[in-house]
């Protein structure tokens, strides 16, 4: 039975060895795949070209280049024309959200020194409970109205960032 037990314990530690060699070796050869993939670099020496010569252009006159440079130089004009635009309208809309951030601000500390004030006092909270619930709704409700005011507000944002990128100005 100690024979048996021995032996195949050995074929196991056999079996172990030549998978480890085998997976090593597999494992190898892959990765000089890989290598042998990424070293391919294609340029103008070793990318096949066309064997028919492209015709030659026939130049141009002076007028006609004359003409494309006032086309290229109004297109640079109204282009830059639109970014400085673009620029005005994002700064204006962040001084618009910082306005309302302020006012929100506002509106929430006055939200919270009223009802610390509320609290503090339990006469006022024995005499005035239905106005200060009346009150406080109120006020949230205002709170949420500047807060959707404000997400309206980045939304715009965002919308007029992502257009300038789209048109290549870049972000600030």
């Amino acid at each position: 039975m100690k024979n048996l037990f021995l032996l195949v314990v050995m074929c196991l530690f056999a079996a172990a060895a030549v998978a480890q060699q085998s997976l090593g070796d597999v494992a190898r050869a892959n990765r000089a795949k890989k290598h042998a993939a990424a070293t391919t670099k294609l340029d103008d020496e070793n990318f096949a070209r066309s064997s028919t010569p492209e015709p030659p252009s026939k130049p141009e006159s002076d007028v006609a280049k004359s003409a494309d440079a006032d086309a290229k130089k109004d297109s640079a004009d109204a282009q830059k024309q639109k970014n400085e635009e673009m620029t005005k309208q994002i700064e204006a809309q962040k001084k618009e959200i910082a306005s309302l951030q302020r006012e929100l601000d506002v509106a929430q500390r006055e939200a919270r020194l009223r009802a610390a004030a509320y609290y503090a006092d339990a006469g006022t909270m024995l005499r005035d409970q239905a106005k200060f619930a009346e009150d406080s709704r109120k006020e949230q409700e205002e709170i949420n109205t500047k807060k959707q005011a404000l997400d309206a507000a980045q939304q715009k944002l965002d919308d007029l960032q992502e257009r300038a990128r789209k048109s290549g100005l870049r972000s600030e």
